[in-house]
């Protein structure tokens, strides 16, 4: 699975046409709403779940961080209630734990997909991704609409991309390719693994191995 994961993950230059994408879509609010969606899971590495549960008070403005609690109560639901996201979550998570019911186990949501995964994840390092989530923030107070409404609007950017399509990329391709991307660049393994969450440092060496751009950057160095 995180083979196929990682071969949904886009270029550089595939990223910044699917920005392009959502810049091309008829709403200004939706186009600027999809545009910082999609800059904060292609760029910061956020899986789903977290790009939709983002609150005010994950932004540390002054460090610009962004540090993802262990739980935060969702309240992005019908009538200030789970949202749908979470109940499916809770519902899955039932199956393996029958002695509990599912008004418990919602109490539990929203909560990160693993320990490793409460985290701080810088955004200062590029003013495009800090512009996007400041204006989420001071916009919405963090993203405004459900985990669907994050599928549909990455749909409709690959739609309205030059040279892509709905089945280039997904959500949690996005994650891939802001993975590989700061492999590219050269981020060592530990930061990689720190940054993205992942329990084991071995998910963070796979994303070095097969970056291509590192070596040729090794290359350029040694010949150029």
């Amino acid at each position: 699975m995180r083979q196929q994961t990682r071969e949904k993950a886009l270029t550089e230059r595939e990223f910044e046409r699917l920005l392009i994408g959502a810049m091309r879509m008829d709403d200004t609010q939706r186009s600027m709403e999809t545009r910082a969606m999609l800059l904060i899971g292609g760029r910061m590495g956020l899986r789903p779940g977290e790009v939709t549960h983002i609150d005010a008070s994950w932004v540390n403005r002054r460090r610009e961080m962004l540090s993802i609690p262990s739980h935060d109560s969702c309240k992005k639901g019908r009538n200030g209630g789970p949202c749908g996201y979470c109940t499916q979550a809770a519902k899955q998570q039932l199956d393996h734990d029958a002695d509990k019911d599912l008004e418990t186990v919602l109490d539990e949501y929203w909560n990160p997909k693993t320990e490793a995964a409460v985290r701080d994840v810088p955004f200062g390092w590029d003013q495009r991704i800090a512009v996007a989530i400041e204006w989420l923030i001071d916009t919405y107070g963090g993203w405004p609409h459900s985990f669907s409404t994050l599928q549909r609007r990455l749909e409709t950017a690959l739609e309205l991309a030059d040279g892509l399509d709905e089945s280039d990329t997904t959500l949690h391709g996005l994650r891939a390719t802001a993975a590989s991307y700061h492999a590219g660049r050269g981020l060592d393994a530990g930061p990689l693994q720190s940054m993205f969450g992942w329990r084991d440092l071995s998910t963070a060496r796979n994303y070095i191995a097969v970056d291509g751009q590192m070596t040729a950057r090794a290359l350029g160095e040694v010949h150029g």
